[in-house]
Formats: C-alpha cells, sequence, structure tokens
C-alpha cells in the first residue's frame, strides 16, 4: 500500500511502472573497514587476534615475514595502517620482544620483519606472531562489529533524461565520506518520505551493497524525474581471524 502521504500522480505511477526493485543483500567485505567520524567523535579500538603466517624460512637470506602487507595478501580482514602493533616469539609468549636479543622490526608502518642475517651466531629468527590495533566507532571486544554510517546524501538528483541521483560507494568514497568499500548492506530511502520503504515508492532504483544507489530520470516512467534518495552503509570489521 501506498502511503497517504503520497500525491495522486504518485499513485498512477506506482501502478504503471512495472518495477524490479533490487534490494539490499548481504555481501561480505573483502577491504577493511576505515575508521569512520562520528557525531560524539569517539573512536574505539579492536585488537585482532594473534596472528601466524607460518615457520620462519630457513637460510640467511629467510626469517620470518609477518608484514601487514603480507598478511594483508593472505586474506586476513586487518586495516592497513594500524594504529598499533604487538609482536612476540611464539616459543616464549610471556616474555617481551626487547626481551629475546633479535634484531627484529616491529612496527605499525610495516608489521614484523625478522632476518635470519641479523641474528648474530645464531643465524635464525624465532617464530614471530603479530596483532593490530585498528580504529572504529565501536566497542573492543573479540566479536565482529558491524557500525551503520549515518544517513549520506550528495545532493539533489540532476534534471533532465540523462539524470538522476547518484549515491553510489565509489561517489560517496570519492565525496571524501570514510566509509568501506564493499559494505555488508545498505538501506536507501527518499528524503521526501523517510517513513516509507524503498519498494513502497513505485520507482526503479538500484540498492545494493555492490554498488550504492542509483536513480535514473529516464527509467522513471511519466514522471521521468527521480526522487532525492539517501544512503547509509554497514561495515563490518571482525575480530577473529582464520589461519
Amino acid at each position: 500500500l501506498l502511503h497517504p502521504l503520497l500525491q495522486p500522480q504518485h499513485r498512477q505511477l506506482h501502478l504503471q511502472q512495472n518495477q524490479q526493485l533490487r534490494l539490499p543483500a548481504l555481501v561480505r567485505p573483502q577491504p577493511l573497514l576505515l575508521h569512520q567520524p562520528q557525531q560524539d567523535g569517539e573512536e574505539k579500538c579492536v585488537w585482532s587476534d594473534w596472528i601466524n603466517l607460518g615457520q620462519p624460512t630457513s637460510g640467511s637470506e629467510g626469517g620470518d615475514n609477518e608484514s601487514i602487507k603480507k598478511i594483508i595478501s593472505a586474506g586476513y580482514h586487518i586495516c592497513s595502517a594500524p594504529e598499533a602493533v604487538e609482536c612476540r616469539a611464539k616459543q616464549y609468549p610471556g616474555l617481551q620482544i626487547s626481551q629475546l636479543g633479535q634484531d627484529v622490526t616491529c612496527n605499525p608502518s610495516v608489521g614484523l620483519i625478522c632476518q635470519n642475517n641479523k641474528q648474530g651466531l645464531q643465524q635464525k629468527c624465532f617464530d614471530y606472531e603479530i596483532r593490530v590495533k585498528c580504529l572504529t566507532p565501536t566497542q573492543c571486544s573479540g566479536e565482529e562489529k558491524c557500525v551503520w554510517s549515518d544517513w549520506i546524501n550528495l545532493g539533489q538528483p540532476t534534471s533532465g533524461s540523462e539524470g538522476g541521483d547518484n549515491e553510489s560507494i565509489k561517489n560517496i568514497i570519492s565525496a571524501g565520506y570514510h566509509i568501506c568499500s564493499a559494505p555488508e548492506a545498505v538501506e536507501c530511502r527518499a528524503k521526501q518520505y523517510p517513513g516509507l520503504q524503498i519498494s513502497q515508492l513505485g520507482q526503479d532504483v538500484t540498492c545494493n551493497p555492490s554498488v550504492g544507489l542509483i536513480c535514473q530520470n529516464n527509467k522513471q516512467g511519466l514522471q521521468q524525474k527521480c526522487f532525492d534518495y539517501e544512503i547509509r552503509v554497514k561495515c563490518c570489521l571482525s575480530n577473529s581471524y582464520q589461519q
């Protein structure tokens, strides 16, 4: 049923159009959740589990490489610029890395790098592991945390048959919003009718996590004009990692 606030021409348009509306679907994000500004300005910390990409390689040119770049390449969902990192030897988890007597790089810019040829007479790195701390507007815990953004509106729809309303994920990021590039889910609504489901509006609109929101005037039947839409996105950061 159409909402009583909709004008008669909108009721008629709804009956005339054979729309196929693409509704939000859940998509597991591959990119990272960036820290997103909130109205209260508060940011929370999330530590990953300890990550170990395997035993150190042997030989003078070998060692243990648990760099941020390599960890992400291995499929771990961590941020590319951690707020902090912690490193430890798997054999000695209770010791600080400074107590181990090895020449090891361990910082947020690089991650962990240990080269065998820098380890004095032993010439062999311990088996190291690392965990990283990322910023996200949610509480710190071992569970997956999902955060909905505020409603985002990049402006009024453009006019003309080639115009419309483009609130795509790509455009939103280009406009400077700090959202993930592959949201877990999205929600869309018309600014004029915030209490209505998008399926009740009678317009042919793309609204999904892969694209974001796209409305083209030339697909809106007799009216040939998109409503002014806005979108919010759901980004997730998991603190549980699988090796």
